[in-house]
């Protein structure tokens, strides 16, 4: 063996070293876009909820900021009188379906809350609070 045999080896080494290099790089590769194949629908739907999570109206219940809500009937209304309709987050729902929970539309502007122990009892809390959609509708009728 010659030198020049010595160099052949140690190149032909490098060359194959480079090769399984590229290999694993490009296996690699080839992992992460499937990856994100997979994830980009799933991000382009959160972000399309995060959009329309933004212009929903926050929960009516007193203290509550959710923002996730449902439009729910008052009781003793249809769903048909939009001065009937109350946004709750699911939690709140919950709790006015099972009977914790009663709303009533005093008026345009202000809802009657009662809280209950049972739903055969007698409320234990009553309030009137002003709605979230009517305070902003009349800030944006005054004039400047």
């Amino acid at each position: 063996m010659t030198i020049v045999d010595f160099k052949e080896q140690k190149e032909a080494r490098r060359r194959a070293e480079w090769e399984r290099l590229v290999a694993w790089q490009e296996r690699e590769l080839a992992t992460a876009r499937r990856v994100l194949e997979v994830l980009e629908p799933i991000v382009n739907q959160l972000l399309k909820q995060k959009r329309v999570r933004a212009r929903h109206p926050r929960c009516e219940a007193p203290g509550c900021w959710s923002t996730i809500t449902t439009l729910h009937p008052v009781q003793g209304r249809t769903s048909d009188d939009a001065l009937s309709l109350v946004a709750l987050c699911a939690r709140h729902l919950g709790a006015v379906r099972s009977g914790r929970f009663r709303v009533n539309a005093d008026d345009a502007d202000t809802l009657s809350w009662q809280l209950y122990d049972r739903p055969d009892a007698p409320p234990c809390l009553q309030i009137k609070w002003p709605r979230r959609r009517a305070s902003k509708a009349r800030a944006r009728r005054r004039p400047r």
